[in-house]
């Protein structure tokens, strides 16, 4: 499908449910800003004084985080969600062959490296290249510093860790498989308001 303008809605313009999660989930949901005009209206949770208090130290601290939040492709889980998204890939190829209008921001999230040095990126939009594919990172990269937001990249097959694409009509976000594992540590209230506001439901994400 065409790169709209959805694909390039800058994250901060994004509901203030996702501006008020934590800085790992947020650096973990990147690829849910392209889904941000798909998405149901949500309210953001009021801070406690404690809270507004420590603000300014804690955007400080936020702002460094988000520069390191990584992958872990060690956790067994993460290992578990690679090897699903590669065994449901010829489906999600389908739907991207499809050019079906009932499906927007269909994405994969690949493995990429510079010399020693490996992270793994959201890329839209994507398309067949030869053997392979090549497609724009849609993620900002923290550790590799060849590739900016945008950037043409080019990758194998078996360089794919995950895939996601939205069903329009549903209202539902397919596979994000790395994405629910990184979800799976986040509070209970705001896994269920994403759910709610881009129906990313990581118990029947297929």
């Amino acid at each position: 499908m065409s790169d709209s303008a959805v694909t390039k809605m800058p994250f901060a313009r994004m509901p203030n449910l996702v501006q008020t999660t934590s800085i790992a989930l947020v650096s973990s949901l990147l690829c849910l800003s392209m889904g941000a005009a798909h998405a149901e209206p949500a309210v953001a949770t009021k801070p406690a004084a404690s809270q507004k208090a420590a603000a300014p130290k804690a955007e400080q601290k936020a702002e460094e985080q988000q520069e390191v939040v990584e992958l872990n492709d060690k956790d067994p889980a993460m290992k578990a969600a690679f090897k699903k998204a590669q065994g449901s890939l010829d489906g999600f190829l389908k739907v991207h062959a499809s050019n079906d209008p009932n499906v927007d921001v269909e994405s994969v999230r690949v493995r990429l490296t510079e010399g020693k040095v490996t992270e793994y990126v959201w890329i839209h939009p994507f398309e067949k290249d030869g053997n392979g594919y090549k497609g724009k990172a849609n993620s900002v990269p923290s550790r590799l510093k060849k590739l900016a937001v945008g950037g043409q990249v080019s990758f194998k097959r078996e360089d794919i860790v995950d895939w996601t694409y939205f069903e329009i009509k549903a209202r539902r976000m397919h596979g994000n498989f790395t994405t629910c594992v990184q979800l799976a540590k986040a509070p209970a209230a705001e896994v269920e308001a994403l759910k709610k506001s881009y129906g990313l439901d990581c118990s029947k994400n297929l």
